[in-house]
């Protein structure tokens, strides 16, 4: 995509080719989050289609076009809480949610188990901080809790996977003594 403040702002002006643009680009990870909190495919499809016309209803709204993104996932989030309330019909399944690395790494398919099995307020916010990169205050912002909550549910979903993936032989239980944990290749500090 070109520069996303440049082609944020064309859509706020009402541009249908960067509305285009930047629905194409964003709509894998709408969907991957809304799957991610509601573990069924239809749900999540109604979910991110939602938040998607929402999206769009209220983007000259939106005040800093460089957090397009995270001001997006917020809508995400929030139309998913918003169907769970209101629909109690939907069964999760057990299936992992589909992230964006599509690698068939025995080791990634392990740790896509293992971050699936986590209650959905651990699994969202491992999400967002590893596979999206947004920072404790992104996240805080997304999920509408404070950044202090953030951290805390980080260290409990960090200690859920280790215990997890310390059942595999080759993941060792302890964490590395540098304070570093690998996800997905990259490299990422445990704090």
């Amino acid at each position: 995509m070109h520069n996303l403040r440049e082609v944020v702002e064309r859509a706020a002006a009402g541009d249908a080719a960067a509305r285009a643009e930047l629905a194409q680009a964003t709509w894998p990870d709408v969907y991957r989050i809304a799957y991610s909190l509601l573990h069924d495919p239809h749900a999540a499809q109604d979910a991110a289609q939602e938040a998607s016309a929402r999206t769009w209803s209220r983007i000259e709204q939106l005040q800093s076009p460089e957090r397009f993104n995270v001001w997006l996932y917020r809508i995400v989030t929030n139309e998913c809480r918003r169907l769970k309330r209101r629909d109690d019909r939907y069964v999760p399944h057990a299936d992992p949610p589909a992230f964006p690395y599509e690698h068939d790494s025995d080791d990634l398919i392990d740790v896509r188990r293992a971050i699936a099995s986590l209650d959905a307020s651990l699994r969202i916010v491992v999400l967002l901080r590893y596979y999206y990169n947004l920072t404790s205050a992104e996240i805080a912002y997304v999920l509408a809790i404070s950044p202090v909550t953030i951290r805390w549910r980080l260290m409990i979903a960090h200690r859920r996977l280790r215990g997890l993936l310390a059942e595999d032989a080759s993941v060792p239980a302890t964490p590395p003594s540098s304070g570093v944990v690998y996800v997905n290749e990259s490299i990422v500090n445990n704090r």
